[in-house]
């Protein structure tokens, strides 16, 4: 079967309101003049994140597809997603969302000194209302913008 943009439309649609309604990003795809580009779009403040750029129809169908089913092996795999990220996941997005629900709109109080080395800061979610500390370990300092009189 042709992938059209009418049928790549019905499809997001689709998945928008029923498989991906209960989670934290939707699907949406946009013509270009070099092809298609498919983004998934965070319900939160964070930016949306290409999937593909400059795709054909059915390279676009292909990806939509691909996102549907991922949400669906989470779904089946007992829920939206773990109840906590894991400490890798954490580290890599360096810290920059909620634990829990992964948006971005979390607030951080004051770093404080633990141990030698090591600084905390109380995080929290202004979404889902989770707390956490943050710990930083220093590894270096640069003084390239310090003030020499």
């Amino acid at each position: 079967m042709k992938v059209t943009e009418k049928s790549l439309k019905a499809r997001c649609t689709e998945l928008n309101l029923k498989d991906l309604r209960d989670t934290t990003f939707g699907i949406r795809f946009e013509r270009l003049t070099k092809g298609y580009t498919v983004q998934l779009v965070y319900r939160d403040a964070t930016p949306p994140k290409n999937l593909i750029e400059e795709a054909s129809a059915s390279e676009a169908a292909a990806i939509i597809e691909g996102a549907a089913a991922g949400a669906s092996a989470v779904k089946a795999a007992g829920g939206d997603k773990p109840e906590y990220i894991t400490t890798d996941t954490f580290v890599r997005q360096a810290g920059e969302r909620c634990v829990k629900c992964q948006t971005k709109d979390i607030t951080a109080g004051h770093l404080s000194a633990t141990t030698k080395g090591v600084l905390s800061q109380a995080c929290s979610c202004t979404r889902c209302g989770t707390t956490w500390t943050a710990i930083y370990t220093l590894s270096d300092y640069d003084n390239s913008a310090a003030v020499i009189e």
